[in-house]
């Protein structure tokens, strides 16, 4: 069974340890597809691509990545921490 691609917004912040400085807008919606959910409620996703990438910012977007409720977008550190990249629009 093929998994369903979804689109989620993606916006990094400027500075990713002072949210205070905002974030940048990206124009491009992120495709991903879900893998499943953490322990801790935060969906599980594998970046498939850009919807429109020649409307996107030049960042390095993870392979992986965590979607939580609150509309945060999480990495998973080396040492099993959730660390906060980016927020989005749609949870």
């Amino acid at each position: 069974m093929t998994q369903r691609k979804k689109n989620t917004s993606f916006y990094p912040w400027i500075d990713a340890k002072d949210h205070e400085k905002g974030f940048k807008m990206n124009f491009s919606n992120v495709t991903y597809v879900e893998l499943g959910r953490t322990s801790e409620g935060y969906k599980h996703v594998e970046f498939v691509a850009l919807k429109n990438p020649e409307l996107a910012l030049d960042y390095a977007y993870p392979k992986e990545f965590y979607l939580s409720a609150e509309g945060l977008i999480l990495v998973k550190t080396a040492q099993g921490k959730f660390e906060v990249i980016a927020k989005t629009d749609n949870c």
